[in-house]
């Protein structure tokens, strides 16, 4: 039942009309009102305070206020005033449903930036040494359309969650209204959101996964009892995002929302080491030992160090021995885990172990219907067998193309250049382009000699390359910014550095990218890939999962081009929506 609620606003320089709705209630009331509110909502988080969620909402207008309305009528009433009033600038509404809200909502005005503050980063293996040169450069088109930077709304909107979640700062407290990003930064959120729309109910069951749905819903039904700890392994696009929001939407509804805590490798042990730095950990100790089950999500991605490895090591093995419940998924298989383990002081592999597979063919594809479906996007039938289902593309990677093919569609769809979405896709994917050939010397030669302006930007950025390929980084440097101008996107972002990563070092590399851009303070970072004849050139497609996923739990906006494809037009495509 939804006990409380409260829209207060919380404005951007983005969008100034954004509100945020903190709610008191549970896991299932969440998932309805996200049903019913559509795209308008954010992913929910988890909070601390009179509320334990918090959703963002684009938009507050009239309709919207009738959706709200009715869907709070729909999850019950424990009592409550009608509520008559304007939301004025800086205030909110509290409401307990069922509740009039009037739909005349003001919103208030953004306050003025101010400087960041540099991030504290958490040690790992040593982060890769800077080139000689380090130029500040940007991107600026001389013929804009438009004018554009990279939105800073999911940036912001994941900060500021964060800051509301459990932060390793002693004392901290839930905003109660808009907070500038760089107040934000030096906390670090330990927790992982949840996405309400991945639940069993959704969760298509077969072959595939069939003995992982039995032993997942056997947790949620019995937690720490047995399959304690459940380990789910398997490749990128198995379907181990949507497990590990299902059990832990489960375990949330069996043992209470507050009796879980959901994380991954990296939000975990940086965590943990931040909390440590800074007198916290005994805040993290109380809280390890009142709750009841621990997911961590990519345990893959733990970073040990000396600092924070025996607090990790000893709460793992609390847990296990006090019969509370553990989760876990691992993008490597239980033997390639061993390191971890004894790097830890914990096995992982000590309970249940299940191989999740990639789906069949045409589960797969049923599954792929009902993204496009559910975000509004009509793609050919052929584009969708070409493109997704002979590649078996990690569901991750479709739905960041979903959103690419969106964010595209506002640049370049106008009344007269209605493009479709097939048209949009192959603009990212390049399906028609003709087989690429690497860059002469005279391409690499005339791209050496070219230098974007310098200028203060906020969005700011680095690009990562191969060792002893800085010329093939500034070719690629100068065809995103062609590419850009061509797109009507006047791209007037700060470049930070140009930082070369060893292609041969096949483990160590994704860290030290993700330390590496988050000690430079920046809000995005292009990495161009490895040669195919490298160590990592072979894994490439681990490498690059890696990479992003540890810059995304960095809060940094991540985008890959990859060197065989240096000529592609759509790589530059993909590579502006990614960062945008």
């Amino acid at each position: 039942m939804l006990k409380k609620w409260e829209v207060v606003p919380a404005p951007n320089e983005k969008n100034p009309g954004r509100h945020k709705l903190l709610i008191k209630g549970e896991m299932k009331d969440i998932f309805l009102i996200v049903k019913k509110l559509g795209s308008i909502c954010s992913r929910p988080e988890k909070t601390s305070g009179d509320f334990n969620f918090v959703i963002y909402l684009s938009r507050v207008e009239a309709d919207i206020t009738l959706k709200l309305k009715a869907v709070t009528a729909e999850l019950g009433s424990i009592g409550g005033e009608e509520n008559d009033g304007v939301v004025q600038a800086g205030a909110g509404f509290q409401c307990e449903p069922p509740v009039v809200l009037k739909p005349a909502l003001q919103a208030a005005p953004a306050p003025a930036p101010e400087p960041k503050p540099a991030p504290q980063a958490a040690p790992a293996p040593a982060p890769l040494q800077p080139s000689a040169e380090q130029p500040v450069t940007s991107l600026e088109s001389t013929q804009p359309r438009r004018n554009f930077v990279p939105s800073s709304t999911t940036r912001i909107k994941k900060e500021e969650l964060a800051a509301a979640s459990l932060a390793v700062v002693p004392d901290v407290k839930p905003a109660k209204s808009f907070v500038p990003a760089s107040k934000i930064k030096a906390k670090w959120s330990m927790e992982l959101p949840l996405i309400p729309t991945y639940s069993f109910q959704t969760l298509i069951s077969g072959s595939h996964n069939r003995f992982a749905h039995a032993a997942a819903m056997a947790v949620v039904e019995s937690p720490g009892v047995i399959y304690n700890p459940l380990l789910l392994f398997g490749a990128s696009g198995s379907g181990k995002t949507h497990f590990i929001n299902a059990v832990s939407s489960g375990l949330a509804a069996s043992l209470g929302q507050g009796n879980i805590f959901v994380t991954n490798g990296v939000k975990f042990s940086k965590g943990v080491e931040l909390a440590i730095k800074e007198g916290g950990v005994d805040r993290l100790e109380e809280l390890f030992s009142g709750i009841k089950a621990l997911i961590i999500d990519d345990v893959h991605l733990l970073m040990v160090s000396e600092i924070n490895k025996k607090h990790i090591s000893k709460w793992l093995n609390d847990f296990v021995a006090k019969n509370k419940q553990i989760v876990v998924t691992s993008l490597f298989s239980p033997k390639s885990l061993a390191g971890l383990e004894d790097s830890v002081g914990f096995q992982f592999t000590q309970g249940w172990m299940v191989d999740l597979k990639i789906p069949p063919a045409q589960t797969y594809k049923t599954i792929l219907n009902q993204l496009l479906q559910g975000m509004g996007i009509k793609v050919a039938e052929s584009d969708i067998c070409d493109f997704f289902v002979q590649k078996q593309m990690p569901f991750g990677d479709a739905i960041t193309t979903f959103e690419a093919i969106k964010k595209l569609e506002k640049f370049v769809v106008t009344a007269a250049n209605n493009l479709s979405h097939s048209q949009l896709l192959e603009m990212l994917t390049g399906l028609q382009e003709s087989p690429q050939v690497p860059p002469s010397e005279q391409e690499l030669s005339a791209a050496a000699a070219w230098q974007a302006s310098s200028q203060e930007e906020w969005f700011k950025w680095g690009i990562f390359y191969p060792k002893g390929m800085r010329r093939e980084a500034q070719y690629a440097l100068s065809l995103l910014h062609g590419r850009a101008k061509e797109l009507g996107m006047n791209t007037a972002w700060r470049q930070v550095f140009m930082q070369e990563y060893d292609p041969e070092e096949a483990y160590g590399a994704p860290f030290s990218i993700g330390n590496y851009a988050a000690q430079q303070d920046v809000n995005g970072a292009i990495v161009l890939g490895p040669p195919p004849a490298s160590a990592m050139g072979a894994q490439e497609a681990e490498f690059r999962q890696l990479s992003l996923k540890i810059l995304d739990s960095f809060f940094i906006k991540g985008a890959w081009l990859p060197l065989g494809k240096a000529k592609s037009p759509a790589v530059y495509v993909r590579a502006l929506m990614d960062l945008v």
